[in-house]
């Protein structure tokens, strides 16, 4: 199981988070995206979305884990069918279903 969180602490700023329902284990690392509105993730490959505000578009950003730092390696501005809206983003089994305007949009990780 992966989960975004937002950290007000000292540390502070976006994590991912992967727990693994087994044995309890959690790991985290800081997300390679500031507070990201979608995320899903197969393997060690990720695709975040960052909205733009009121827009038709969103940003679609790709990432890897390598060793123990995520990082970009993909970063792109994507036309929708409409606007779209906070957290509008919902993964599950590598894949990233995005809600924008009346339309369900699948983005592969």
């Amino acid at each position: 199981m992966w989960l975004v969180w937002y950290s007000g602490s000292s540390r502070g700023g976006t994590f991912l988070t992967r727990i693994t329902p087994a044995t309890g284990e959690v790991t985290s690392w800081r997300s390679p995206v500031r507070d990201p509105d979608g995320f899903a993730v197969r393997g060690r490959r990720a695709v975040l979305t960052r909205r733009n505000h009121n827009q038709r578009s969103t940003e679609v950003i790709r990432a890897e884990l390598i060793g123990d730092t995520w990082s970009v390696t993909e970063r792109r501005s994507v036309r929708v069918p409409g606007r779209v809206v906070m957290r509008c983003g919902q993964g599950r089994d590598g894949f990233l279903w995005l809600r924008a305007g009346d339309t369900w949009l699948r983005i592969a990780a």
